[in-house]
């Protein structure tokens, strides 16, 4: 236990290292002169630089060292709580890190206090200051993308906070706290249940870089919205089905990939009832889904907006090459040009992006309707880690969706997800900017097409759908 005590101090260091070396290089508040609540004299030079990767080091370190115990059985539930509090508070009380996504949280909020509506007006609305100044040029013109219960809870938190806009992060911060702590409790239930390790699904979810970067310093309410669905899962793969539809339906007023809950407990329940039972279950689920996605959105005073076309097309309007499709579509391009072909690099990018939905769209149904009575977890977050993969575009935290569901099953100790729970985060810089850039898509798209051979031909699709069992 010494071990470990001093894999925690490593991270803890490495925690604040961060914190303090990002003070003038993470994703301060614009402009530059309207600062963090504390600052240290750095400079954005390569000092900084220098200083906050090798803290980032110093954390991947120590979390890989407590990973070490959590493989070997050493690392309880009370102790995942200790450590998600050494590490988590000194992001909680620093400026954000790798996103500027809560400034766009913020600016919702204010539309909403100003009696406009995030779904019809973009943060511009706000006119000049410091908070549209803040949120990121991409997103200033855009209406927001999000379920009537967060731009609702936005409303809340910054009437709550007040014009100070340091109290307001902390604030939202604190709400995506209600969305770790539900991980927190429902991934030990989950694992337990499926005679898997709780303490090694609380460090692969909850206490990974990729976690703490995504829900704390960051603030992304992707936390509160699988937060919500793991509690769903929870509860409708333990005897509480009703309120377990209810809890992913309710997640998915947040985002909506939280539906995907929904689908995969229908589709496990299915396996297990027969005629008149079946359809009355499906009926019934139908019914909750409805009634809970109807009275929040009435709730909101919001309208219907957020499930319309406009809205649902807004987080695929931004192409960033560390989106695997955007990569490869910008290396087709690449090879018709030099062959001559006359078409457009936006085309091409269109046409790519469209068939890794369709193949998305087809192996998930494949799934729902070979789940063959294996449990709705797995599959489930299978289907989500293969949705952000062949989405139109993906930001590191969407990892996090299926890799908080696997945590608690057999794949919890799958070096592949390890990995990406180190360093999933670091292909954005300390500031937000996307890390890929440049001809760096054909890294990507070899890397790509090299996987996805490998992950067919040996037939690993296999084991990552049903796990290691049905595989031999």
């Amino acid at each position: 236990m010494h071990s470990l005590a001093l894999w925690v101090g490593v991270g803890t260091i490495g925690a604040v290292g961060m914190v303090v070396s990002a003070s003038a290089i993470g994703a301060i508040p614009r402009p530059r002169g309207n600062q963090w609540w504390f600052t240290v004299p750095m400079g954005t030079g390569i000092g900084s630089h220098l200083g906050f990767y090798a803290s980032v080091g110093l954390l991947v370190a120590g979390w890989a060292g407590v990973g070490y115990h959590a493989y070997r059985g050493r690392l309880s539930v009370r102790m995942s709580w200790l450590i998600l509090a050494l590490w988590g508070i000194p992001f909680f009380l620093g400026e954000p890190l790798f996103s500027r996504d809560l400034y766009s949280y913020i600016a919702q909020g204010q539309l909403a206090r100003n009696g406009l509506n995030p779904y019809v007006d973009a943060p511009s609305a706000l006119g000049p200051g410091n908070v549209l100044w803040s949120v990121a040029k991409v997103w200033r013109h855009t209406a927001s993308p999000y379920g009537p219960l967060f731009v609702s809870l936005s409303h809340v938190a910054v009437t709550v906070a007040g014009w100070s806009m340091v109290v307001q992060i902390l604030v939202f911060r604190a709400l995506e706290l209600t969305g770790v702590a539900l991980m927190m409790v429902s991934l030990p239930v989950l694992a337990r249940r499926l005679g898997n390790d709780p303490g090694l699904a609380l460090w692969l979810a909850v206490l990974s870089p990729l976690a703490l970067f995504s829900c704390i310093t960051s603030g992304h309410n992707d936390a509160l919205m699988i937060g919500l669905m793991l509690a769903g899962v929870a509860l409708g793969t333990g005897g509480w089905f009703r309120w377990g539809i209810a809890l992913c339906a309710l997640g998915a007023t947040i985002k909506l990939p939280a539906a995907a809950g929904i689908i995969f407990l229908v589709a496990d329940a299915c396996t297990r009832f027969d005629g008149i039972r079946r359809v009355r279950m499906v009926a019934e689920s139908a019914l909750i889904t409805v009634l809970v996605v109807v009275g929040v959105t009435y709730g909101s005073g919001l309208g219907w907006t957020w499930l319309g076309p406009t809205a649902l097309k807004v987080p695929t309007q931004l192409r960033v090459l560390i989106t695997p499709l955007v990569s490869v579509g910008s290396s087709v391009y690449g090879i018709l040009h030099a062959a001559g072909v006359a078409v457009s690099k936006s085309t091409t990018i269109s046409v790519v992006q469209t068939l890794g939905a369709l193949v998305a769209i087809g192996v998930i149904v494949w799934m729902v309707f070979h789940i063959r009575g294996q449990g709705a977890v797995r599959p489930l977050g299978v289907a989500l880690l293969l949705f952000v993969l062949l989405s139109p575009t993906v930001w590191p935290w969407y990892l996090l969706w299926g890799l908080a569901v696997l945590a608690a099953t057999s794949a919890q100790r799958s070096r592949a997800l390890a990995v990406v729970a180190a360093f999933g985060m670091l292909v954005v810089g300390a500031g937000g900017t996307p890390m890929v850039n440049g001809g760096d898509y054909w890294v990507i798209t070899v890397l790509l097409v090299a996987g996805v051979i490998w992950f067919i031909a040996g037939a690993y699709w296999r084991t990552a759908i049903e796990g290691p069992v049905h595989a031999s």
